[in-house]
């Protein structure tokens, strides 16, 4: 009877005992790698547990003035350890709050001193700002992120957040020399362009700015704009932006084939979007007897100033001409609404006028000009053969009519003498008749005369003076000109 009496007095106390042991067993803390730190660097905050689990620890108290940029879980037989990178989002002093785990358990309070200035560090200035400070909803707007140090940091582009009511475009970067506060610095400058789409007060919030120093990685709390967009009047379509556009259109030839599709290219800078192009151009485009009309092509072209936040646009019109003669392209009317004025405006790209011209009429012009031209080389031909084949029978029959070594060799001679290469005529008389038929000459006449005075004996024999005569009478006759 005794023992039952020991143990239910000594059971409890065990209990209490064992209780009072476990409780005494789970623990957790929390360090700092230190107390005092730069901005821009990061801290480590070690969270060490027993007989606890640290994936149930709330860390959102952290995320006010910290960012967790990276975490380190690891776990041995009876504890956890939990390495968070941190970076700070501010300067001055600062503290990292008490996390809890569980509902009995939580870290303590730990101080950070957080500097902008050391002496082997210069202080960073950051700017952000927005021009104009109140656009108009579809008004592109340069935003400016502006960062000046003195230590040769490489500042990585930060990404800005999509959010509705505004669209942001890249644009470029420049860097250079400028001054802050009477120091010297090199200052970087990212460039986007915002276009409101909504009315109504907004606000910028740059994201963790990255930076690196040599393999160092530093992280600086992004700055924000508050800023207020004007609203459009509620009738004004979407498609009209509140910004006069640049237009340039190419030159068009001034005559064009029937039946073959003109390609029209303009270009144009302004806030216009692609789709409002399109549904702009549409209204105005339309097919005619006289003109077909084929679906633009738009195609986004980057700005020729990389720092203009301005959109640009080549719009490509296909248009096909119907009917021949003159044909007037449509004049094509681009608006833009003035929130100044409060008016509705337009840039007005001119009428062009183009001759239109038939291809086959026009081949078969050339091929008749070609024809005709085949047969005036055929007919300059055949009078160039004609000239050299009497100017050779004349070279002939005045060496024949020059070696003769008698009357009767100088006679045949002549008689064979033809500028168009006919037989031997059957007498002087016939000879001199075809001779002046041929040429329309009666040169020879006289030599004639005397050589049948000498076959007769009727004149003396002068043999070399009779074939002079015949050379001299023939070496200038040419046959007549053929008619037309």
């Amino acid at each position: 009877m005794v023992r039952p009496a020991i143990t239910r007095r000594i059971l409890p106390l065990l209990l209490a005992v064992a209780w009072s042991s476990g409780a005494l067993a789970a623990a957790l803390e929390a360090r700092l790698d230190r107390s005092a730190s730069l901005l821009g660097e990061a801290v480590s905050l070690t969270i060490e547990a027993r007989g606890l689990e640290l994936d149930q620890l709330d860390l959102t108290p952290l995320e006010a003035e910290f960012e967790i940029f990276a975490r380190t879980l690891s776990r041995a037989s009876a504890s956890e350890t939990l390495v968070l990178t941190l970076y700070p989002r501010a300067s001055g002093a600062l503290r990292i709050p008490p996390l809890q785990l569980g509902a009995q358990h939580t870290t303590a309070a730990l101080p950070l001193s957080v500097v902008t200035r050391r002496e082997d560090r210069s202080p960073v200035a950051i700017l952000l700002q927005m021009t104009p400070a109140a656009p108009w909803v579809g008004e592109p707007a340069r935003l400016t992120l502006s960062l000046c140090d003195n230590d040769g940091l490489s500042w990585q582009r930060p990404a800005l957040p999509t959010e509705s009511g505004r669209e942001l475009r890249a644009l470029n970067t420049d860097e250079g020399p400028d001054e802050v506060a009477g120091e010297r610095c090199t200052r970087t400058r990212f460039h986007w362009a915002l276009v409101p789409t909504r009315g109504g007060a907004a606000r910028v919030v740059m994201p963790m700015l990255d930076a690196g120093l040599f393999g160092q990685r530093l992280r600086y709390p992004g700055p924000a704009l508050a800023y207020v967009a004007g609203a459009l009047p509620a009738w004004l379509p979407e498609t009209i932006p509140p910004l006069a556009p640049r237009v340039q259109a190419a030159p068009l030839p001034a005559r064009w084939p029937l039946q073959r599709p003109l390609a029209w290219q303009i270009d144009i800078e302004g806030a216009y979007s692609a789709d409002g192009l399109k549904s702009l151009l549409a209204m105005q485009l339309r097919e005619t007897p006289a003109l077909g009309v084929y679906p633009p092509l738009i195609e986004a072209l980057a700005p020729a100033d990389p720092a203009s936040t301005r959109t640009r646009h080549r719009v490509t019109l296909t248009l096909q001409p119907r009917v021949r003669g003159e044909l007037e392209l449509p004049a094509l009317n681009l608006p833009w609404y003035d929130p100044v004025r409060e008016r509705l405006d337009r840039r007005v790209v001119a009428a062009q006028s183009i001759s239109v011209f038939d291809p086959r009429l026009q081949t078969a012009g050339r091929v008749g000009a070609g024809l005709i031209g085949l047969a005036l080389l055929g007919v300059l031909g055949r009078l160039l053969l004609r000239a050299l084949r009497w100017r050779l029978q004349r070279r002939r029959g005045l060496q024949a009519i020059r070696q003769a070594q008698d009357a009767a060799q100088l006679m045949q001679a002549v008689r064979r003498f033809s500028l168009l290469g006919n037989a031997p005529a059957p007498s002087l008389g016939a000879w001199l008749d075809r001779l002046q038929q041929e040429t329309g000459d009666l040169a020879a006449a006289d030599a004639v005369r005397r050589l049948e005075q000498q076959q007769f004996g009727l004149a003396p024999a002068d043999l070399p003076a009779l074939r002079q005569a015949f050379v001299d009478a023939l070496a200038r006759v040419r046959p007549r000109r053929p008619s037309a």
